[in-house]
């Protein structure tokens, strides 16, 4: 994975919030933060929390009394989230890459991850923190992308940038699409400790209201942006033009419905192996 894979930086947190996240991210968060339970006084973390989606449904959903502690490895992102909680109630948020969390052995009743798994370079060591610093018995909850073929708008989208850079297409969208082999995942997790594993493939529909929306969601609100720019021509406006005439070509102009799939895993550290 480049660099350019996990830099959500400049105006990008604020495009990926305001039009990604009702579109694809906002209602798989709810049911996320559904699977979550965890009784008064427990701590629940997060981690790769991004602007704070599933955060939200999270602490909405769990016991005033639960403390929840908030990570991300962008700061860009992570300071977008905490802007949402004013004040935090029982909220903490901190900088922290998963792959080398800086909490104690057994510290939390849960962790939650919604659709970051997949940009993690060594998934292995973190799955293994993620062991490290739950409570034996304790929840990995997270989520993944299904393939190109169950996510029709991000399908349609890459097949354009593939025709608009034939020799060079932007790579990013492979990243969050192209983890999704759920005997893989199943395996990572056993090898690890993790047993009595539910998984859930969940069918949905992204909506939007415009083709606009869908481009500005994908293009702007994502690091396949900066990607574009490197490749200079076309250039990221022209591509945003591009993608909305073909989504309005393809979807209809406005009231735009897609199909979209996620898989869950939640996973009982130490249970059931």
């Amino acid at each position: 994975m480049t660099a350019s894979h996990a830099a959500f930086i400049g105006s990008i947190p604020e495009y990926y919030d305001q039009y990604l996240g009702p579109l694809i991210f906002e209602e798989y968060g709810a049911d996320l933060a559904r699977r979550v339970s965890v009784a008064p006084g427990g701590i629940v973390l997060e981690i790769a929390a991004g602007t704070g989606i599933a955060t939200r449904h999270l602490r909405n959903g769990l016991p005033p009394e639960v403390r929840l502690v908030v990570t991300d490895l962008n700061e860009p992102m992570l300071a977008y989230a905490k802007r949402k909680f004013d004040p935090p109630a029982n909220m903490e948020f901190q900088l922290a890459d998963a792959r080398q969390l800086a909490f104690a052995d057994a510290s939390f009743d849960a962790v939650v991850c919604q659709f970051s798994l997949m940009f993690f370079p060594d998934k292995a060591t973190a799955i293994q923190e993620v062991a490290r610093v739950l409570k034996p018995g304790g929840t990995f909850v997270f989520s993944l992308w299904d393939s190109y073929a169950h996510n029709h708008l991000i399908r349609t989208i890459d097949d354009t940038l593939s025709s608009l850079f034939p020799k060079s297409r932007p790579p990013f969208f492979d990243t969050p699409y192209g983890y999704h082999r759920i005997d893989e995942v199943k395996a990572l997790l056993e090898e690890t400790g993790f047993g009595d594993i539910e998984i859930s493939v969940l069918p949905r529909v992204s909506r939007c209201q415009t083709a606009r929306q869908v481009a500005l969601a994908y293009i702007l609100g994502t690091p396949v942006c900066i990607q574009i720019a490197e490749r200079r021509e076309p250039t990221v406006e022209e591509v945003v033009k591009i993608v909305e005439r073909v989504i309005r070509e393809t979807y209809g102009a406005s009231s735009i419905c897609a199909k979209m799939q996620a898989i869950v895993f939640k996973a009982y550290l130490g249970v059931g192996m």
